[in-house]
């Protein structure tokens, strides 16, 4: 029995994210910031083993200079709210154009943060009313399904489109 549209959406849109209060103002070791994200990110597995954070994608992050760079061995505040914008930004877009982003020192990542979760909490609230018009839909019934995870693909490909031309524009604007 396949669950209802309406109990998927709660599930999925019951994600719980990292507040920056959550965040120690202390300098951690990488074990410390495995830990902390991914238990503070937990609800957002898709299955009980995934890891959502690696030594190894830390290491490339700084490698490929999406976060700043490490001094010694310690992670500060402003890398690990870094890292949390990379992990969000790197779902949908290139890394390149994460790297625009994210790779700069320019930037207050813990205001960037916060506003993202105020505006994620009000489109989560929007977009559910959105879907709604898709309520009747029979997840049994596999052409349905298929119908609704296509419509619901191109959504998500007109959000990243929306993200890479906003990339581009500053592009033009700082070229």
């Amino acid at each position: 029995m396949v669950k209802e549209l309406e109990q998927i959406m709660r599930e999925v849109f019951s994600d719980n994210d990292l507040t920056p209060n959550q965040i120690p103002s202390i300098d951690l070791y990488m074990d410390q910031v495995l830990t902390l994200i991914n238990d503070g990110l937990s609800d957002n597995k898709r299955d009980e083993d995934e890891k959502l954070f690696t030594k190894t994608m830390i290491n490339n992050y700084s490698k490929e200079k999406l976060i700043l760079p490490v001094k010694g061995k310690k992670y500060t505040y402003q890398h690990i709210m870094q890292m949390l914008c990379v992990y969000q930004l790197k779902q949908m877009l290139a890394l390149s154009d994460v790297k625009q982003l994210t790779g700069r020192d320019d930037v207050n990542f813990e205001s960037c943060w916060s506003s993202y979760l105020e505006m994620k909490d009000r489109m989560r609230k929007s977009i559910p009313e959105q879907i709604a018009q898709n309520m009747h839909v029979d997840l049994n019934e596999p052409e349905k399904r298929l119908s609704l995870c296509l419509a619901l693909s191109a959504v998500s490909t007109y959000m990243r489109r929306l993200a890479e031309s906003i990339i581009d524009e500053n592009n033009s604007l700082e070229g």
